[in-house]
């Protein structure tokens, strides 16, 4: 794989066979990257990617550049994306970009020499929190992932996690997804799966619900709501069910179900940085 830009870039058999190395080696230590050297280059906030990423490469040996505020980089005297993108790829082996322009990613791929993954998009895809999200859901469901009823609530117009992770479990039968929003924040028309129902009320799908895949609202990409969901109602999930979040979290989910053994979120983040390790040794080594 040269480039990592969209869930399309995983066939099924890679994703499979990268979640069971991430089983086998989890986080564990190995000079597997020595002497190798990864960009983190963020246009937009993070805390997660950038730290996962960061902690995946120096665990197999690697170095890590860290640019996290493109604020203060030659971005802000005018420098286009292209150029910051073909100079750290003089310096590095692979760069982690994310943007706040969907499709910018692209851009920086037909320059780049180096492997280019794709942290997140403007309102496109972001396929390693992706892979993670999948993970999770494997790995707390007896290592499958189809005939499941998931249900998603939150912003999932702007929500690039939302439409990454649609992507992958659309491929796997007897999946079907519930779709909980504002209509102002509904899922998009044109992208909608098959086997999709769409609501404004948590209450009509929850209690069917295998897995709880809640995301924020994006205030940074203009969208104005609030909501959370309430101990009660978190209480009519299956007791098998899973709940998840790629985070951060604002008010969606009460801190007081964070203990409860359906919360997962956390999880997420640990299972993160088990698939980026084997990502990052399989793009770079």
């Amino acid at each position: 794989m040269q480039h990592l830009l969209s869930v399309d870039d995983m066939k099924e058999n890679y994703i499979f066979d990268l979640w069971s190395k991430a089983i086998d080696q989890k986080d564990n230590y190995s000079n597997a990257l020595k002497n190798k050297i990864l960009t983190n280059l963020f246009y937009e906030p993070s805390t997660r990617t950038s730290s996962s990423f960061y902690s995946a490469m120096v665990r197999q040996g690697g170095s890590v550049i860290p640019i996290n505020n493109v604020k203060f980089s030659s971005a802000i005297k005018g420098e286009s994306l292209e150029d910051t993108v073909m100079t750290m790829a003089t310096m590095s082996d692979c760069i982690v970009l994310r943007h706040p322009v969907t499709g910018s990613v692209a851009k920086a791929a037909n320059v780049s020499k180096v492997p280019i993954i794709n942290a997140g998009d403007g309102e496109g895809e972001h396929p390693t929190q992706t892979l993670l999200d999948g993970f999770t859901i494997f790995y707390n469901n007896n290592e499958k992932i189809d005939n499941l009823r998931i249900t998603m609530i939150g912003d999932l117009r702007n929500g690039r996690t939302v439409k990454s992770l649609v992507k992958l479990l659309s491929r796997y039968s007897g999946n079907h997804f519930n779709f909980v929003s504002p209509k102002e924040l509904s899922f998009p028309k044109e992208s909608l799966p098959k086997n999709a129902f769409e609501t404004t009320k948590i209450n009509n799908v929850i209690s069917e619900t295998d897995v709880l895949y809640v995301t924020r609202v994006q205030t940074e990409r203009g969208s104005d709501h609030k909501y959370s969901l309430s101990l009660e109602q978190l209480n009519l999930l299956p007791k098998k069910s899973i709940v998840m979040h790629p985070l951060p979290r604002v008010s969606e989910i009460p801190r007081e179900f964070d203990n409860d053994p359906r919360a997962k979120y956390f999880d997420q983040m640990r299972y993160g940085l088990w698939c980026r390790m084997v990502l990052l040794k399989d793009i770079i080594a």
